[in-house]
């Protein structure tokens, strides 16, 4: 939210920075955050949450209205939507550790033995691994 309330200083109408400036600080600044780990294993909630200071940034940096679509904004500013890109980074993630059995993280991972212990309890959080791609 800081880097947010920067961005919005630097957007000012009056005096402000032009669309591909405001872009290059939203990327550097704020994007560099929300792509910070692997959110697979996070609620939606907070998912919801990271989507908005996302679109926020988007409005503030292509001075858009609040009414334009979401979709839109991504387009325009060339930007892919945090989830598409959860799944990417998880995606790659997953590739990474499974290329290497001795990664610590390989064994908990893809080790299939707590299957059963999620199967009961459906709200636990799975494994970023067992997610499909």
């Amino acid at each position: 939210m800081k880097a947010l309330n920067l961005l919005r200083v630097v957007a000012s109408t009056t005096w402000g920075s032009d669309e591909k400036t405001l872009l290059h600080l939203y990327r550097s600044l704020i994007r560099s955050k929300l792509d910070y780990g692997i959110y697979g294993s996070v609620h939606t909630s907070y998912l919801r949450i990271l989507d908005l200071v996302q679109n926020q940034a988007l409005r503030l940096c292509l001075d858009a209205f609040r009414t334009f679509p979401i979709s839109s904004l991504h387009v325009e500013a060339n930007e892919i939507p945090l989830e598409i890109m959860r799944r990417r980074l998880a995606s790659q993630y997953c590739l990474k550790v499974s290329s290497d059995v001795t990664n610590p993280a390989h064994s908990c991972n893809f080790n299939k033995r707590f299957s059963k212990l999620f199967d009961k309890q459906p709200n636990q959080i799975r494994p970023p691994s067992w997610f499909p791609c």
